[in-house]
């Protein structure tokens, strides 16, 4: 079984709610505390469950926060809602987090206890193609504010990344993961925020981070969904190896589009 930090449930006691989202997750008691877990016919497929387990561990892998996460064998479970189908088999749980979501002018950005981790997040975001939080384009962007949170730290805040089951495709796996995938030059995750805090000394050392990822590992992490949910070796590897590309490729072109871009919309700073 997968984990983020060794968090480990093994069943779930009561569904307490269906969440209205894309995967219409179940909000339910376990004897972990409480989780939201997403399932094997959840209407986006298997598809997002993979998406979520591989970009949570690359995301904990280069240094970002999510919350604690497990893969967990469920029976099936009838809920009321006639529209959701809870399948037998392996879902991905996350640990609910009492936390504050982002909102425009919002003030914890300013109380983050570590700023440099917003230039990791937008590089993170682009490396990984992650559409779940922002996308710029004015003519059907995505600004999903509630994919971020911040959780107490003492006086200051704490960054956590949230949700990631439309990272890597926008449509399925399968049909996007083609050799041209590492080369798409499209900037993901600056919310207009965001611009005020990003550098180029912490976009070129998040860039750095990545790129020192081992190949192996990333292998690993790609090749880590459970045989159920239909992500083949061959597949798996083929995204390995395009994660690696894309991010020596990123090295070449994202600070240069980032700045540029901040220039142009944001008026932000590149100190």
């Amino acid at each position: 079984m997968a984990t983020g930090d060794k968090w480990q449930p093994t069943r779930i006691n009561r569904v307490n709610r269906v969440l209205g989202t894309s995967t219409k997750p179940l909000l339910a008691a376990t004897d972990a505390g409480t989780a939201l877990v997403k399932y094997l016919g959840n209407p986006q497929g298997n598809d997002a469950l993979i998406s979520e387990l591989v970009a949570a561990q690359l995301a904990n892998r280069i240094g970002l926060l999510t919350p604690k996460f497990a893969v967990v064998r469920i029976p099936h479970i009838e809920v009321l809602d006639p529209f959701v189908d809870v399948q037998e088999g392996p879902a991905f749980f996350s640990r609910w987090e009492q936390a504050a979501s982002l909102a425009p002018n919002s003030k914890l950005l300013a109380q983050l206890r570590a700023p440099s981790e917003v230039s990791l997040l937008v590089v993170f975001d682009t490396w990984i193609r992650n559409k779940d939080r922002f996308t710029g384009d004015p003519y059907g962007g995505n600004f999903n504010y509630d994919n971020l949170l911040f959780k107490p730290d003492k006086r200051k805040t704490q960054l956590l990344v949230i949700d990631h089951s439309h990272a890597f495709a926008e449509t399925t796996l399968e049909g996007e993961i083609t050799a041209d995938w590492s080369t798409e030059q499209n900037v993901y995750g600056l919310f207009n925020e965001f611009a005020p805090m990003l550098t180029r000394h912490d976009v070129q050392s998040a860039l750095d981070i990545i790129c020192a990822v081992p190949i192996d590992e990333i292998r690993g992490i790609c090749a880590s969904a459970p045989p159920e949910w239909g992500f083949g070796a061959a597949l798996a590897r083929r995204l390995g190896d395009l994660l690696v590309e894309r991010a020596h490729l990123m090295k070449t072109w994202f600070a240069d589009a980032v700045f540029d871009q901040m220039e142009l919309d944001f008026n932000g700073k590149e100190a």
